[in-house]
Protein backbone atom coordinates (compact mmCIF):
# COMPACT_ATOMS: atom_id res chain seq x y z
CA UNK A 1 0.00 0.00 0.00
CA UNK A 2 2.97 2.33 0.57
CA UNK A 3 3.86 2.14 -3.15
CA UNK A 4 0.24 2.87 -4.04
CA UNK A 5 0.18 5.95 -1.80
CA UNK A 6 3.44 7.20 -3.30
CA UNK A 7 2.00 6.84 -6.82
CA UNK A 8 -1.19 8.69 -5.82
CA UNK A 9 0.75 11.56 -4.24
CA UNK A 10 3.11 11.76 -7.23
CA UNK A 11 0.19 11.84 -9.65
CA UNK A 12 -1.59 14.59 -7.74
CA UNK A 13 1.61 16.63 -7.49
CA UNK A 14 2.24 16.37 -11.25
CA UNK A 15 -1.39 17.22 -12.01
CA UNK A 16 -1.23 20.31 -9.79
CA UNK A 17 2.13 21.35 -11.18
CA UNK A 18 0.94 21.04 -14.78
CA UNK A 19 -2.33 22.89 -14.14
CA UNK A 20 -0.55 25.77 -12.42
CA UNK A 21 2.07 25.80 -15.19
CA UNK A 22 -0.66 26.18 -17.85
CA UNK A 23 -2.54 28.81 -15.86
CA UNK A 24 0.58 30.95 -15.32
CA UNK A 25 1.47 30.64 -19.01
CA UNK A 26 -2.01 31.84 -19.97
CA UNK A 27 -2.15 34.71 -17.48
CA UNK A 28 1.33 35.90 -18.44
CA UNK A 29 0.33 36.09 -22.12
CA UNK A 30 -3.24 37.33 -21.61
CA UNK A 31 -2.51 41.04 -22.34
CA UNK A 32 -0.80 39.95 -25.56
CA UNK A 33 -3.84 37.83 -26.49
CA UNK A 34 -6.22 40.78 -26.02
CA UNK A 35 -3.97 43.06 -28.04
CA UNK A 36 -3.77 40.62 -30.95
CA UNK A 37 -7.54 40.24 -31.06
CA UNK A 38 -7.77 43.80 -32.38
CA UNK A 39 -5.51 43.12 -35.35
CA UNK A 40 -7.05 42.72 -38.81
CA UNK A 41 -5.58 40.49 -41.53
CA UNK A 42 -3.16 42.43 -43.70
CA UNK A 43 -3.96 40.31 -46.76
CA UNK A 44 -6.71 37.89 -47.74
CA UNK A 45 -5.02 34.89 -49.39
CA UNK A 46 -6.76 32.25 -51.49
CA UNK A 47 -8.20 29.46 -49.35
CA UNK A 48 -9.24 25.88 -50.06
CA UNK A 49 -11.33 23.99 -47.50
CA UNK A 50 -11.41 20.21 -47.89
CA UNK A 51 -14.41 18.24 -46.63
CA UNK A 52 -13.65 14.47 -46.63
CA UNK A 53 -16.87 12.45 -46.54
CA UNK A 54 -17.60 8.83 -45.81
CA UNK A 55 -21.29 8.01 -45.19
CA UNK A 56 -22.17 11.52 -44.00
CA UNK A 57 -25.53 11.95 -45.76
CA UNK A 58 -27.21 13.25 -42.58
CA UNK A 59 -24.73 15.99 -41.71
CA UNK A 60 -22.70 17.04 -44.76
CA UNK A 61 -25.37 19.43 -46.08
CA UNK A 62 -25.15 21.46 -42.87
CA UNK A 63 -21.37 21.38 -43.05
CA UNK A 64 -21.25 22.75 -46.60
CA UNK A 65 -23.97 25.33 -45.86
CA UNK A 66 -21.91 26.68 -42.96
CA UNK A 67 -18.86 27.00 -45.24
CA UNK A 68 -20.88 28.83 -47.90
CA UNK A 69 -21.99 31.28 -45.21
CA UNK A 70 -18.42 32.21 -44.24
CA UNK A 71 -17.56 35.89 -44.26
CA UNK A 72 -14.83 35.74 -46.90
CA UNK A 73 -14.48 36.96 -50.51
CA UNK A 74 -16.15 34.29 -52.65
CA UNK A 75 -13.56 34.64 -55.43
CA UNK A 76 -10.81 33.61 -52.97
CA UNK A 77 -12.58 30.62 -51.46
CA UNK A 78 -13.00 27.11 -52.80
CA UNK A 79 -14.68 24.19 -51.08
CA UNK A 80 -13.56 20.71 -52.13
CA UNK A 81 -15.88 17.92 -51.00
CA UNK A 82 -14.38 14.44 -51.39
CA UNK A 83 -16.70 11.45 -51.43
CA UNK A 84 -14.43 8.73 -50.04
CA UNK A 85 -16.31 5.68 -51.29
CA UNK A 86 -19.53 6.33 -49.35
CA UNK A 87 -22.17 3.59 -49.51
CA UNK A 88 -25.12 5.81 -48.55
CA UNK A 89 -26.58 8.92 -50.23
CA UNK A 90 -23.61 11.19 -49.45
CA UNK A 91 -22.66 11.62 -53.12
CA UNK A 92 -26.20 12.63 -54.07
CA UNK A 93 -26.20 15.30 -51.34
CA UNK A 94 -22.81 16.57 -52.54
CA UNK A 95 -24.02 16.80 -56.14
CA UNK A 96 -26.82 19.13 -54.99
CA UNK A 97 -24.15 21.62 -53.90
CA UNK A 98 -22.34 21.69 -57.23
CA UNK A 99 -24.67 24.50 -58.27
CA UNK A 100 -22.51 26.80 -56.12
CA UNK A 101 -19.39 27.98 -58.01
CA UNK A 102 -17.17 27.62 -54.92
CA UNK A 103 -18.02 23.93 -54.41
CA UNK A 104 -16.14 21.17 -56.24
CA UNK A 105 -16.96 17.49 -55.73
CA UNK A 106 -14.44 14.68 -56.12
CA UNK A 107 -15.39 11.02 -55.79
CA UNK A 108 -12.94 8.18 -55.14
CA UNK A 109 -12.73 4.66 -53.77
CA UNK A 110 -12.58 4.41 -50.01
CA UNK A 111 -9.03 4.90 -48.75
CA UNK A 112 -9.40 6.74 -45.46
CA UNK A 113 -9.46 10.39 -44.50
CA UNK A 114 -5.79 11.03 -45.20
CA UNK A 115 -6.15 9.78 -48.79
CA UNK A 116 -9.22 11.97 -49.34
CA UNK A 117 -7.30 14.99 -48.08
CA UNK A 118 -4.37 14.26 -50.39
CA UNK A 119 -6.57 13.82 -53.47
CA UNK A 120 -8.12 17.22 -52.83
CA UNK A 121 -4.71 18.76 -52.11
CA UNK A 122 -3.59 17.78 -55.62
CA UNK A 123 -6.56 19.68 -57.09
CA UNK A 124 -5.86 23.10 -55.57
CA UNK A 125 -3.25 25.85 -55.78
CA UNK A 126 -4.73 27.89 -52.92
CA UNK A 127 -2.25 29.57 -50.58
CA UNK A 128 -3.97 28.18 -47.49
CA UNK A 129 -5.49 24.71 -47.16
CA UNK A 130 -7.90 23.77 -44.40
CA UNK A 131 -10.12 20.86 -43.54
CA UNK A 132 -13.53 20.43 -41.99
CA UNK A 133 -15.00 17.12 -40.90
CA UNK A 134 -18.36 16.40 -42.54
CA UNK A 135 -20.14 16.31 -39.16
CA UNK A 136 -18.98 19.79 -38.10
CA UNK A 137 -20.22 23.35 -38.63
CA UNK A 138 -18.35 26.67 -38.50
CA UNK A 139 -19.43 30.12 -37.38
CA UNK A 140 -19.49 32.76 -40.12
CA UNK A 141 -16.49 34.77 -38.85
CA UNK A 142 -14.22 31.78 -38.14
CA UNK A 143 -12.14 31.96 -41.32
CA UNK A 144 -11.40 35.68 -40.99
CA UNK A 145 -10.06 35.07 -37.49
CA UNK A 146 -7.87 32.21 -38.74
CA UNK A 147 -6.46 34.04 -41.76
CA UNK A 148 -5.05 36.97 -39.78
CA UNK A 149 -2.43 34.70 -38.21
CA UNK A 150 -0.93 33.92 -41.61
CA UNK A 151 0.16 37.54 -41.94
CA UNK A 152 3.06 36.31 -39.81
CA UNK A 153 5.35 34.37 -42.20
CA UNK A 154 6.54 32.14 -39.34
CA UNK A 155 3.08 30.59 -38.86
CA UNK A 156 2.66 27.23 -40.58
CA UNK A 157 -0.72 26.15 -39.20
CA UNK A 158 -3.66 27.47 -37.17
CA UNK A 159 -6.06 25.50 -34.99
CA UNK A 160 -9.59 26.54 -33.90
CA UNK A 161 -11.78 26.26 -30.80
CA UNK A 162 -14.10 23.25 -30.94
CA UNK A 163 -17.47 23.04 -29.20
CA UNK A 164 -20.10 20.31 -29.00
CA UNK A 165 -23.09 20.74 -31.30
CA UNK A 166 -26.49 19.96 -29.72
CA UNK A 167 -25.50 18.11 -26.54
CA UNK A 168 -28.54 16.01 -25.64
CA UNK A 169 -27.36 12.91 -23.79
CA UNK A 170 -25.43 12.68 -20.53
CA UNK A 171 -22.37 11.45 -22.44
CA UNK A 172 -22.51 14.52 -24.71
CA UNK A 173 -22.87 16.83 -21.70
CA UNK A 174 -19.67 15.36 -20.26
CA UNK A 175 -17.91 15.98 -23.57
CA UNK A 176 -19.20 19.55 -23.78
CA UNK A 177 -17.40 20.38 -20.55
CA UNK A 178 -14.33 18.43 -21.69
CA UNK A 179 -14.17 20.41 -24.93
CA UNK A 180 -14.34 23.64 -22.92
CA UNK A 181 -11.28 22.51 -20.96
CA UNK A 182 -9.59 21.53 -24.24
CA UNK A 183 -10.05 25.10 -25.56
CA UNK A 184 -8.01 26.42 -22.63
CA UNK A 185 -5.37 23.69 -22.87
CA UNK A 186 -4.96 24.16 -26.62
CA UNK A 187 -4.58 27.93 -26.15
CA UNK A 188 -1.99 27.50 -23.41
CA UNK A 189 -0.04 24.97 -25.46
CA UNK A 190 -0.03 27.36 -28.41
CA UNK A 191 1.28 30.21 -26.25
CA UNK A 192 4.43 28.17 -25.58
CA UNK A 193 4.62 26.75 -29.11
CA UNK A 194 3.75 23.26 -27.90
CA UNK A 195 0.67 22.18 -29.87
CA UNK A 196 0.91 18.59 -31.09
CA UNK A 197 -2.46 18.14 -32.82
CA UNK A 198 -4.22 20.06 -35.59
CA UNK A 199 -7.83 18.87 -35.18
CA UNK A 200 -9.84 17.77 -38.19
CA UNK A 201 -12.50 20.42 -37.66
CA UNK A 202 -11.17 23.61 -39.28
CA UNK A 203 -7.39 23.50 -38.91
CA UNK A 204 -5.50 25.39 -41.63
CA UNK A 205 -2.03 25.05 -43.18
CA UNK A 206 0.18 26.99 -45.54
CA UNK A 207 0.17 25.10 -48.82
CA UNK A 208 3.90 25.75 -49.14
CA UNK A 209 4.50 24.04 -45.78
CA UNK A 210 2.53 20.98 -46.87
CA UNK A 211 4.66 20.80 -50.01
CA UNK A 212 7.79 20.98 -47.87
CA UNK A 213 6.94 18.51 -45.09
CA UNK A 214 4.80 16.21 -47.22
CA UNK A 215 1.08 15.45 -47.44
CA UNK A 216 -1.16 13.73 -44.88
CA UNK A 217 -0.33 10.21 -43.76
CA UNK A 218 -2.45 7.49 -42.20
CA UNK A 219 -0.83 8.30 -38.86
CA UNK A 220 -2.29 5.24 -37.09
CA UNK A 221 -5.82 6.53 -37.80
CA UNK A 222 -4.92 9.97 -36.34
CA UNK A 223 -3.61 11.88 -39.33
CA UNK A 224 -4.35 15.23 -37.65
CA UNK A 225 -1.98 14.39 -34.80
CA UNK A 226 0.75 12.97 -37.01
CA UNK A 227 0.92 15.96 -39.36
CA UNK A 228 1.17 18.39 -36.43
CA UNK A 229 4.03 16.42 -34.89
CA UNK A 230 5.71 16.38 -38.30
CA UNK A 231 5.35 20.15 -38.63
CA UNK A 232 6.76 20.60 -35.11
CA UNK A 233 9.57 18.18 -36.01
CA UNK A 234 10.54 20.65 -38.75
CA UNK A 235 10.50 23.50 -36.17
CA UNK A 236 7.58 25.32 -37.76
CA UNK A 237 5.04 27.26 -35.75
CA UNK A 238 1.50 26.07 -34.99
CA UNK A 239 -0.81 28.61 -33.31
CA UNK A 240 -4.37 28.71 -32.01
CA UNK A 241 -7.23 31.08 -32.78
CA UNK A 242 -9.78 30.73 -29.97
CA UNK A 243 -12.33 32.95 -31.74
CA UNK A 244 -12.55 30.55 -34.72
CA UNK A 245 -15.48 28.56 -33.38
CA UNK A 246 -16.36 25.12 -34.77
CA UNK A 247 -19.30 23.01 -33.62
CA UNK A 248 -18.80 19.26 -33.94
CA UNK A 249 -21.05 16.25 -33.43
CA UNK A 250 -20.03 14.16 -30.41
CA UNK A 251 -20.67 10.47 -29.69
CA UNK A 252 -24.06 10.12 -28.02
CA UNK A 253 -23.43 6.96 -25.98
CA UNK A 254 -20.65 5.28 -24.05
CA UNK A 255 -19.76 2.56 -26.62
CA UNK A 256 -19.32 5.18 -29.37
CA UNK A 257 -17.31 7.45 -27.07
CA UNK A 258 -15.18 4.54 -25.91
CA UNK A 259 -14.36 3.53 -29.49
CA UNK A 260 -13.47 7.10 -30.48
CA UNK A 261 -11.21 7.66 -27.47
CA UNK A 262 -9.43 4.33 -27.86
CA UNK A 263 -8.60 5.36 -31.44
CA UNK A 264 -7.40 8.80 -30.35
CA UNK A 265 -5.25 7.44 -27.52
CA UNK A 266 -3.88 4.56 -29.59
CA UNK A 267 -2.93 7.04 -32.32
CA UNK A 268 -1.16 9.27 -29.81
CA UNK A 269 0.85 6.38 -28.36
CA UNK A 270 1.92 5.04 -31.76
CA UNK A 271 2.79 8.50 -33.09
CA UNK A 272 4.70 9.19 -29.88
CA UNK A 273 6.79 6.14 -30.70
CA UNK A 274 7.38 7.43 -34.23
CA UNK A 275 8.46 10.83 -32.93
CA UNK A 276 10.13 9.64 -29.73
CA UNK A 277 13.21 11.72 -30.57
CA UNK A 278 11.22 14.83 -29.63
CA UNK A 279 10.68 13.69 -26.02
CA UNK A 280 12.96 15.38 -23.48
CA UNK A 281 14.70 17.10 -26.37
CA UNK A 282 15.50 20.75 -25.53
CA UNK A 283 15.54 21.56 -29.26
CA UNK A 284 11.74 21.37 -29.15
CA UNK A 285 11.34 23.64 -26.14
CA UNK A 286 8.32 23.17 -23.84
CA UNK A 287 6.80 20.68 -26.30
CA UNK A 288 9.70 18.27 -25.94
CA UNK A 289 10.60 18.98 -22.31
CA UNK A 290 7.14 19.30 -20.70
CA UNK A 291 4.03 18.75 -22.84
CA UNK A 292 4.81 15.47 -24.61
CA UNK A 293 6.40 13.81 -21.54
CA UNK A 294 3.51 14.92 -19.32
CA UNK A 295 1.01 13.53 -21.80
CA UNK A 296 2.59 10.08 -21.62
CA UNK A 297 3.06 10.28 -17.84
CA UNK A 298 -0.59 11.22 -17.30
CA UNK A 299 -1.72 8.35 -19.51
CA UNK A 300 0.35 5.78 -17.63
CA UNK A 301 -0.62 7.28 -14.26
CA UNK A 302 -4.33 7.01 -15.10
CA UNK A 303 -3.94 3.33 -15.97
CA UNK A 304 -1.93 2.64 -12.79
CA UNK A 305 -4.52 4.44 -10.65
CA UNK A 306 -7.26 2.36 -12.30
CA UNK A 307 -5.40 -0.76 -11.21
CA UNK A 308 -4.99 0.62 -7.68
CA UNK A 309 -8.70 1.44 -7.55
CA UNK A 310 -9.66 -2.12 -8.49
CA UNK A 311 -7.20 -3.61 -6.00
CA UNK A 312 -8.51 -1.34 -3.22
CA UNK A 313 -12.10 -2.26 -4.01
CA UNK A 314 -11.25 -5.97 -3.92
CA UNK A 315 -9.36 -5.48 -0.64
CA UNK A 316 -12.32 -3.61 0.87
CA UNK A 317 -14.78 -6.32 -0.20
CA UNK A 318 -12.52 -9.01 1.26
CA UNK A 319 -12.18 -7.15 4.58
CA UNK A 320 -15.95 -6.65 4.79
CA UNK A 321 -16.55 -10.34 4.14
CA UNK A 322 -14.10 -11.26 6.91
CA UNK A 323 -15.74 -8.76 9.26
CA UNK A 324 -19.19 -10.10 8.45
CA UNK A 325 -18.09 -13.68 9.15
CA UNK A 326 -16.55 -12.53 12.44
CA UNK A 327 -19.12 -10.14 13.99
CA UNK A 328 -22.12 -10.31 11.67
CA UNK A 329 -24.02 -7.26 10.43
CA UNK A 330 -23.40 -4.01 12.32
CA UNK A 331 -24.68 -0.50 11.66
CA UNK A 332 -23.34 2.89 12.66
CA UNK A 333 -25.15 6.18 12.50
CA UNK A 334 -23.89 8.73 9.98
CA UNK A 335 -22.78 12.09 11.35
CA UNK A 336 -21.55 15.28 9.72
CA UNK A 337 -19.56 17.90 11.57
CA UNK A 338 -17.43 20.58 9.87
CA UNK A 339 -15.03 20.38 12.82
CA UNK A 340 -14.05 16.88 11.68
CA UNK A 341 -13.71 17.71 7.99
CA UNK A 342 -10.77 15.88 6.41
CA UNK A 343 -7.82 18.23 6.00
CA UNK A 344 -5.02 15.78 5.24
CA UNK A 345 -2.65 16.32 2.32
CA UNK A 346 -4.33 13.80 0.01
CA UNK A 347 -7.77 15.35 0.42
CA UNK A 348 -6.45 18.90 0.07
CA UNK A 349 -4.44 18.08 -3.05
CA UNK A 350 -7.41 16.32 -4.65
CA UNK A 351 -9.66 19.28 -3.86
CA UNK A 352 -7.09 21.67 -5.36
CA UNK A 353 -6.93 19.62 -8.59
CA UNK A 354 -10.74 19.61 -8.85
CA UNK A 355 -11.05 23.36 -8.25
CA UNK A 356 -8.27 24.18 -10.70
CA UNK A 357 -9.88 21.94 -13.32
CA UNK A 358 -13.14 23.81 -12.80
CA UNK A 359 -11.34 27.16 -13.19
CA UNK A 360 -9.45 26.16 -16.35
CA UNK A 361 -12.62 24.74 -17.85
CA UNK A 362 -14.44 28.00 -17.16
CA UNK A 363 -11.67 30.02 -18.83
CA UNK A 364 -11.86 27.75 -21.88
CA UNK A 365 -15.61 28.19 -22.13
CA UNK A 366 -15.18 31.96 -21.85
CA UNK A 367 -12.56 31.97 -24.60
CA UNK A 368 -14.95 30.13 -26.93
CA UNK A 369 -17.80 32.53 -26.20
CA UNK A 370 -19.70 30.07 -24.05
CA UNK A 371 -21.17 30.28 -20.55
CA UNK A 372 -18.27 30.15 -18.10
CA UNK A 373 -20.29 28.17 -15.55
CA UNK A 374 -22.78 25.50 -16.59
CA UNK A 375 -24.28 22.24 -15.33
CA UNK A 376 -22.07 20.11 -17.58
CA UNK A 377 -18.97 21.12 -15.59
CA UNK A 378 -19.74 19.33 -12.29
CA UNK A 379 -21.03 16.35 -14.31
CA UNK A 380 -17.64 16.17 -16.02
CA UNK A 381 -15.77 16.50 -12.72
CA UNK A 382 -17.82 13.70 -11.18
CA UNK A 383 -17.76 11.23 -14.08
CA UNK A 384 -14.78 11.72 -16.39
CA UNK A 385 -12.08 10.54 -14.03
CA UNK A 386 -13.85 7.19 -13.69
CA UNK A 387 -14.45 6.74 -17.43
CA UNK A 388 -11.20 7.84 -19.05
CA UNK A 389 -8.86 5.24 -17.47
CA UNK A 390 -10.81 2.42 -19.14
CA UNK A 391 -10.22 3.60 -22.70
CA UNK A 392 -6.68 4.68 -21.82
CA UNK A 393 -5.92 1.18 -20.55
CA UNK A 394 -7.52 -0.42 -23.61
CA UNK A 395 -5.55 1.81 -25.99
CA UNK A 396 -2.31 1.14 -24.12
CA UNK A 397 -2.91 -2.61 -24.35
CA UNK A 398 -3.65 -2.40 -28.07
CA UNK A 399 -0.57 -0.27 -28.66
CA UNK A 400 1.66 -2.74 -26.83
CA UNK A 401 0.02 -5.69 -28.63
CA UNK A 402 0.08 -3.70 -31.91
CA UNK A 403 -3.47 -4.79 -32.74
CA UNK A 404 -4.45 -1.56 -34.48
CA UNK A 405 -7.80 0.26 -34.31
CA UNK A 406 -10.68 0.84 -36.69
CA UNK A 407 -12.06 4.28 -37.56
CA UNK A 408 -15.67 3.07 -37.35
Amino acid sequence: MIIGEILIYATLFLALYFQVFLLITFLEQFPHIRKNEKEEPALLPTVAIIVPCFNEEKTVAGTLSSLLALTYPSEKLEIIAVNDGSTDETLRVLRDFEKYPAVHVITKENGGKHSAMNVALAHTDAELVGCLDADSFVEHDALMHVVRHFSNPDVAAVTPSIKIHNAETLVQFIQRAEYGLAVFVRKSFALMDALFITPGPFSFFRHSVLREVGPWRHGHSTEDLEICLRIQHHHKRVVNEHRAIVHTTAPANLPALFKQRVRWTYGFIKNAQDYSHMFFNPAYGPLGLVVLPMSIISLVAAVVLLGLMFSNVLLFVWQELVRFQTVGITTTGMQFDLFYMNTNVLFSATLAVVLLTFLLMGIGKWLSRDRSISIDMPIYIAAYGFLAPFWLATALYRAVANTGVRWR
